[in-house]
């Protein structure tokens, strides 16, 4: 299971090869911010209900290196499944415990100002919390996962609900799961290289060639989408050229639907109009007593009297006014009936081009007041066909010095992996040399691709290896141990963790398959990596376990026919006690007791020496 920013090993993508020349680098896909660990982040608090077989379970975890041992099936991999599920992995209702309707996990990790969930925090207004009992540095982030019965489920952060999707998004800052099944992603050719990237710290290099090549793409697509168009570019024509003709035929005016049907309007009611009109005319001017000339008397009437009463005199005014305004619109009535006509043919044109542009509109889906701006679509299109030739021509010249780009940055970015490939040799062969593989060889060679441009450059990388002296170097794939899978694993894990952002790393039983001195350093290198990270185990290795700061000891028991998962923190004497039963079975003897203490003690000076690789008492 791999729920880390990248999950399991990879494909390390563009953004960790991004994030490792500098503190804060964009993701170019996500949109989100990430940095190099500066500061230590750590989940703290874990709270587990009705999750499989723990009906309720509260941990608390520290920095460092923690293990959870117990034996098969007391349901350590539940606790990773818990896990797994508040950060977002896939939600299965068979999870929930029998007879329960709902179940959740939640869970609270501490984080530095410069953790990497920060700024994803505020984009999204989803800001930490900072509590007075922390640390002036620190503050503390709560997510939380229900299902229900009915299938339903919800995510919180920092309580506030979002998308699963979202939650799953921040779980990928915060955690990587590291399990058995990595091994086939880390033998999957196709990886590899992204590897080889990310231990080169070329972000620069590796960008340049992705940009590049989307230049080039999207130049190729524009190519074959007129090409394409080339194809069909006679019929089209054709196609473009009747349809314009018969709306250039139209002869088609802006706003002309308008004005046509204000006409008709006038000419279908020419008889009811002119009556009215001269009905209009005859009582403002014509008839015996018009009213601009009745207007016009009172007025005067009340200007003669006007010295006599100043009252009088706005009143005059008013009068005066009105007999000009009804000249005015007498004489504006006079105009309308001369210019106004009772023509039936008039009306039958005015008719036919109504019907004209009605037609026009139907068979071209449109209002008739788009008809003008699809004529002009289509002649924009028409043009572009006619120089369709001169386009690809032009096209083809950015196709080559784009291309021209691409192979550049691409020489570029094979020179600094081939320049690398020595070096990522020998620190895997230093990894595993502490893992007690001192003889293996592991070798990365650079194939040519296919030839076509790449996003990722035009090469392919491979990892070989040769386990023993006289074996020659093989494909990954073709190793079948899985002690050697699970070593090189780690090896290649302790060599790139540097450049990870994350800041736990949970390993689930990747120790399967060894023993002895191997075991011991694998648990070597996990306490390594938990100098700089909170590392979690899954074991069921004695010499693993030895090396946990932190040991948790998980196991069932039935109680009134209902089986229960407990997790127990072990202080020195129980931790000696379950060493002891990992040793030497269910029966603890004083030897196997013995062993334990020599073991811890074995590991605590190492520890303390700083050495890669304990002495197994054994």
């Amino acid at each position: 299971m791999g729920l880390g920013l990248y999950p399991t090993w990879l494909p390390l993508s563009t953004p960790i090869i991004q994030l490792a020349h500098n503190r804060q680098t964009r993701d170019t896909v996500g949109g989100s911010w990430f940095h190099l660990p500066s500061g230590f982040a750590m989940l703290h608090h874990l709270i587990v209900e009705n999750i499989a077989l723990i009906s309720r379970m509260e941990l608390q975890f520290n920095q460092g290196l923690t293990v959870l041992t117990g034996e098969t099936g007391a349901g350590k991999s539940i606790i990773i499944d818990a896990l797994s599920l508040v950060l977002g992995a896939r939600a299965d209702t068979t999870l929930i415990r029998s007879g329960s309707e709902r179940a959740s996990v939640q869970a609270c990790f501490r984080l530095p100002p410069t953790h990497a969930a920060h700024p994803w925090l505020q984009e999204r207004a989803l800001n930490t919390n900072n509590e007075p009992t922390l640390q002036p540095d620190e503050e503390e982030l709560f997510i939380r996962r229900l299902l229900s019965q009915n299938g339903r489920s919800r995510a919180f952060i920092n309580e506030t609900q979002v998308p699963v999707a979202t939650l799953a998004e921040l779980g990928r800052l915060l955690v990587e799961i590291h399990g058995q099944q990595e091994h086939q992603t880390l033998l999957d050719p196709s990886t590899h290289l992204a590897i080889l990237d990310a231990f080169a710290h070329h972000p620069d290099r590796v960008e340049a060639v992705k940009q590049a090549f989307e230049q080039w793409h999207s130049i190729a697509a524009e190519q074959k989408k007129v090409r394409q168009q080339q194809g069909d570019t006679a019929d089209r024509q054709a196609f473009l050229a009747f349809q314009l003709r018969e709306l250039e035929e139209a002869g088609l005016q802006p706003g002309e639907m308008l004005e046509l049907e204000q006409q008709r309007s006038r000419l279908a009611h020419a008889t009811r109009l002119v009556q009215a009109a001269q009905t209009a005319l005859e009582l403002l001017l014509e008839s015996s007593h018009p009213a601009a000339a009745l207007t016009g008397r009172a007025a005067s009437a009340l200007e003669a009297v006007s010295a006599l009463d100043a009252t009088l005199e706005p009143m005059a005014v008013t009068l005066r006014s009105l007999q000009y305004e009804l000249d005015d619109v007498g004489e504006r009535v006079r105009d309308y009936l001369q210019g106004l006509e009772v023509d039936p043919a008039q009306l039958e044109r005015l008719e036919d081009r109504l019907d004209l542009l009605r037609r026009l509109a139907r068979k071209h889906r449109r209002e008739v007041e788009q008809l003008p701006e699809l004529m002009q679509q289509w002649q924009q299109e028409m043009a572009q066909l006619e120089n369709a030739d001169a386009r690809e021509q032009a096209l083809e010249r950015e196709s080559a010095a784009a291309l021209a780009t691409y192979m550049q940055a691409a020489h570029h970015l094979g020179e600094a992996r081939r320049a690398t490939l020595p070096r990522l040799g020998r620190a895997v062969e230093g990894q595993l040399q502490d893992l007690h593989m001192a003889k293996a060889r592991f070798q990365v060679t650079l194939q040519p691709g296919k030839g076509e441009p790449r996003p990722n450059g035009l090469e392919e990388a491979l990892f070989q290896i040769s386990p023993n002296p006289g074996e020659p170097l093989k494909a990954l794939h073709l190793i079948a141990s899985g002690g050697e899978l699970s070593r090189i694993t780690l090896a290649m894990k302790t060599t790139l963790a540097h450049l990870l952002p994350i800041s736990t790393l949970i390993f689930d039983e990747v120790d399967t398959g060894v023993g002895g001195r191997v075991a011991a350093s694998i648990g070597a290198k996990m306490a390594h990596i938990a100098q700089s990270r909170q590392v979690l185990a899954v074991t069921h290795l004695p010499q693993v376990a030895a090396w946990g700061t932190h040991h948790l000891k998980v196991e069932k028991s039935t109680l009134h026919e209902q089986t229960t998962v407990t997790v127990t923190p072990l202080d020195l004497p129980l931790r000696i006690e379950e060493l002891a039963r990992m040793l030497a079975g269910e029966q603890i003897t004083a030897p196997a007791r013995q062993h334990a203490q020599a073991l811890l003690d074995s590991c605590q000076l190492e520890k303390v020496s700083h050495s890669p690789v304990p002495t197994d008492p054994s």
